[in-house]
């Protein structure tokens, strides 16, 4: 077993409690989501990734030349996710929703915790936890944005170009994840396997939060109601 296959072992039952098991994931399936719940989606979602790339670049920086190959798939990874709120914004123009007021206002709990766990590794504790985090939302991505985009499409009538944070995260990710699982099991050293862990078990308990709350939590919107389709 390679460290990564250890990691993902290590956190299968954060993973099915938390995001499997999620109450918005069950709502989709059950055609109980409404547009505001995706709106709130958006809204939780733009707030945890504005900071992902400076988050990173934070992380890369501490790094010293003994962590050269560690340090520079940081900033590579900054250049993968900078912008990618840009897509939230995209999304809920073309939703014809005031995006200034949506965005207004500060995260909510799973998206802060989500946000200041990265900030706390990349300033305070150890840089390398951030894989835990990248193997889980990358994963999340790769495996679920693709299939999440074309039920929101297919069952809600969500018009296609309103979803471009979901269908480019279901495309690229696929590869970001590989270069996360490469750096796992080249890059971290054994003493550092459970910083890995502890935080992807957070970013599955936190992500889970963020779900949760975009059902608890739906927007009101201004458009046209969503309804499930026949």
């Amino acid at each position: 077993m390679d460290l990564y296959d250890e990691v993902v072992e290590a956190t299968a039952e954060e993973f099915q409690q938390h995001i499997a098991g999620n109450a918005l994931i069950k709502a989709l399936a059950t055609g109980q989501v409404k547009r505001g719940h995706y709106l709130a989606y958006l809204q939780q979602t733009y707030h945890l990734v504005r900071h992902t790339s400076r988050a990173l670049a934070l992380a890369g920086a501490r790094l010293e030349d003994d962590r050269r190959e560690l340090r520079n798939w940081f900033f590579h990874q900054v250049e993968e996710e900078n912008g990618h709120d840009l897509f939230c914004i995209k999304d809920v123009s073309r939703l014809d929703e005031p995006v200034d007021e949506i965005f207004a206002g500060q995260p909510r709990s799973g998206a802060w915790g989500l946000i200041t766990q990265n900030y706390f590794m990349a300033t305070y504790g150890n840089p390398v936890g951030i894989l835990g985090v990248a193997t889980a939302t990358e994963g999340l991505g790769a495996t679920m944005a693709s299939q999440l985009a074309d039920v929101l499409i297919q069952r809600y009538g969500i018009p296609s170009n309103a979803v471009t944070f979901l269908r480019s995260h279901g495309g690229f990710d696929v590869r970001h994840l590989e270069e996360a699982k490469q750096a796992v099991n080249q890059l971290v050293h054994p003493d550092e396997v459970e910083l890995v862990i502890h935080a992807r078990r957070m970013t599955f308990i936190n992500y889970g939060r963020l779900f949760q709350e975009a059902l608890e939590y739906p927007i009101e919107p201004r458009g046209q109601s969503l309804s499930s389709a026949a």
